[in-house]
């Protein structure tokens, strides 16, 4: 019998390949990622010609030491809420949508896809400036909605709704990616397994609980993940609904930009203290680090006792 030639490619060619992502990984991950580490122990300010010099470890002495304890365990208690708030909501509504679309009752299942990624297109702007006038307090409709009810809430401006707002904001306009995910996932389980199922009588709630949960772990897997590291390191909703200067949401991200690129101290070098921005950024490195060693872990030790 005739054997198929395998394709080979010179060495330079493979090489040629690899270059352009190694270039990418390089000036847009690493070196950023080495020069933050080296500023946090800066004072720089990031303001043209002011001049700044190394001081040692003088940031990580004030974040340890020398803020406030209340307001350090406050935002360290935001992450954790937000993260697991966005985390499990996020994957909880989008498998349930993938199982929707991915069922053979709902019809026009293109336009419900396009539908639900929508935000993601349109950004964490507009879709922080959207759900900004739909829970605006005064004039929003939701506002309305509930002052029928003889309810109100101040949403994004109050102290005891804000990050719940935001945790909604972040999951509405991240689902899109959970969603597409998961109904990938979903495609790529053979229905002769399904059909098997039929023959020996099993129910839905059988099928997915011997069948779809068990093959679709891994994805759901890498969407947790992607939820944890996503949800730690966002800011921008943040940014763009509180400002900021809502205590209540402040998390390590936000703190992160609150220092680095301060916009309610006024101007000048008293505004932005970039190194100690930095340190901020080393935190939130080291936050992300341990919380996904420790889902790892989990996810291992669940994986043994299976």
């Amino acid at each position: 019998m005739q054997q198929t030639a395998k394709a080979s490619f010179p060495k330079w060619a493979l090489l040629a390949g690899i270059l352009p992502a190694l270039f990418l990984q390089v000036a847009l991950g690493l070196i950023p990622s080495v020069m933050t580490f080296i500023l946090s122990f800066t004072d720089i300010s990031g303001v043209k010609g002011v001049p700044w010099k190394f001081i040692g470890l003088a940031n990580y002495r004030e974040f340890f030491f020398q803020q406030s304890t209340r307001d350090l365990l406050a935002v360290l208690k935001n992450t954790v809420v937000f993260c697991i708030g966005v985390t499990f909501f996020q994957n909880l509504i989008a498998l349930f949508i993938a199982l929707a679309l991915n069922s053979k009752l709902i019809k026009g299942k293109g336009f419900f896809r396009s539908v639900i990624f929508l935000p993601v297109v349109l950004g964490v702007l507009v879709t922080s400036y959207i759900w900004m006038n739909t829970l605006n307090p005064m004039e929003g409709p939701i506002a309305k909605l509930i002052g029928l009810f003889g309810l109100q809430s101040g949403f994004f401006a109050s102290a005891s709704s804000a990050l719940a707002c935001c945790i909604f904001t972040q999951i509405w306009w991240a689902m899109g990616y959970s969603m597409v995910i998961n109904l990938a996932g979903l495609q790529s389980i053979p229905s002769e397994l399904y059909e098997a199922g039929e023959i020996d009588g099993t129910s839905s709630w059988q099928k997915f609980k011997y069948i779809t949960f068990p093959l679709l772990w891994p994805t759901i897997n890498v969407n947790i993940m992607l939820a944890i590291i996503g949800s730690l390191q966002s800011y921008q909703i943040i940014l763009f609904t509180t400002g900021g200067r809502n205590m209540a949401t402040q998390t390590l991200a936000a703190r992160v930009v609150f220092f680095a690129f301060n916009i309610n101290s006024g101007s000048g070098a008293g505004a932005m203290r970039q190194g100690y921005g930095a340190t901020w950024a080393m935190i939130l490195f080291v936050f992300i680090l341990i919380a996904t060693l420790i889902y790892q872990r989990a996810v291992k030790r669940r994986e043994e006792m299976l």
